[in-house]
């Protein structure tokens, strides 16, 4: 069974005692004794797993006024409405707004554990959207909380930074999809960004997170293979390669280290044999820009061409659209990549901190 990143969750009789639309806000059992305690601390638990980098969005049957008033103001609540990346509180179909939320997050429907005490939802989500997980809850809401945390879904056992910041960071993308509507077009909201990437070569301090980019990352992976912290260690103390990896910051936060290359040094040809990046910074010119800085470390050391190895799989559409779109031939001429328009007009790299 494969790591699952996100719960979508129910919020009447899940995350609550009661329909707040009906018993409304005072009437809810939500308390740190008696009916509403199971509530409570099932939302403790789920405020650990979000602490550890699951994400946690919302998918309910529900007037959105009534809810969101719980979610922000009721005393007892754990959660509030920025644990959440995304939410959908409307009555429609929860499968279309499960597809609405996969979307809107950038994951996969196999990333996503649905939680509902409803069982007829939960039959119709299994039933049209099998590959997303769907348990079948207690039906006492006491043992929510050791409900799930038995779940099997979550592989926690490498704690990275990155996953660490996860919460906030779709917090901070919430901010970010408020601002791109001010701006008529994507290059002027990219520009308002002040998008920094910081380039960082053979560095051993975070073999962890690269090892974890590896296992992870399938939209935007051009040779999906996973890589250990020693196999990385061991290409970084190999003469013949370069580990690069990026870290990527904007006026609105730090989005962590996103993308990772190997790449093989050759006399006039350099191969990048494998070449990723975390799919939440898909089209921002960060790909670009990344490729960009490979290029011009190969330049200086006398390269003259770039080939890379793209092997194709069911998830990595977006790393075929960019090798169709920026290496019509393999190889591609090295001054060709670096005197591109556009990654020069991105002013994405950066030099401070990073080891070029």
């Amino acid at each position: 069974m494969s790591a699952k990143k996100c719960i979508v969750l129910d919020l009447d009789n899940t995350l609550w005692g009661g329909i707040v639309g009906e018993d409304g806000f005072d009437g809810i059992k939500l308390s740190l004794a008696g009916p509403g305690a199971g509530f409570v601390a099932f939302q403790q638990a789920l405020l650990d797993l979000y602490n550890k980098g699951v994400i946690l969005a919302i998918n309910s049957h529900n007037n959105y006024e009534d809810a969101i008033r719980v979610i922000k103001t009721h005393p007892n609540m754990i959660l509030r409405e920025n644990n959440f990346a995304a939410v959908r509180i409307n009555w429609n179909d929860k499968t279309s707004n499960l597809k609405e939320l996969a979307k809107e997050i950038n994951i996969g429907l196999d990333s996503m554990v649905f939680l509902d005490d409803d069982p007829a939802n939960r039959a119709l989500v299994k039933a049209i959207l099998p590959e997303v997980e769907t348990p079948e809850m207690p039906s006492n809401p006491s043992d929510y909380a050791k409900f799930l945390i038995g779940l099997p879904y979550f592989d926690l056992a490498a704690l990275t930074d990155e996953d660490k910041m996860r919460g906030n960071f779709y917090t901070t993308e919430r901010l970010r999809r408020e601002s791109e509507k001010s701006f008529n077009n994507q290059k002027e909201f990219l520009k308002s960004l002040g998008l920094e990437l910081q380039i960082f070569i053979d560095d051993p301090s975070q073999l962890a997170r690269l090892a974890q980019l590896t296992g992870k990352t399938n939209q935007f992976n051009f040779n999906k293979y996973e890589l250990s912290e020693k196999n990385i260690a061991d290409f970084i103390n190999n003469k013949d390669y370069r580990i690069f990896y990026g870290r990527l910051t904007d006026c609105f936060g730090d989005y962590g280290i996103i993308s990772f290359a190997v790449v093989k040094k050759g006399a006039e040809l350099w191969h990048i044999d494998q070449f990723l990046m975390s799919c939440r910074v898909i089209e921002r010119g960060v790909e670009e820009a990344f490729l960009a800085a490979i290029a011009k470390i190969a330049k200086d050391n006398q390269a003259e061409n770039l080939s890379i190895t793209f092997v194709q799989t069911e998830k990595n559409k977006p790393a075929q659209d960019f090798l169709e779109k920026y290496f019509k031939e393999n190889p591609v001429p090295i001054d060709d990549i670096i005197d591109s328009p556009y990654w020069v007009a991105t002013n994405l790299l950066s030099n401070e901190n990073g080891k070029i």
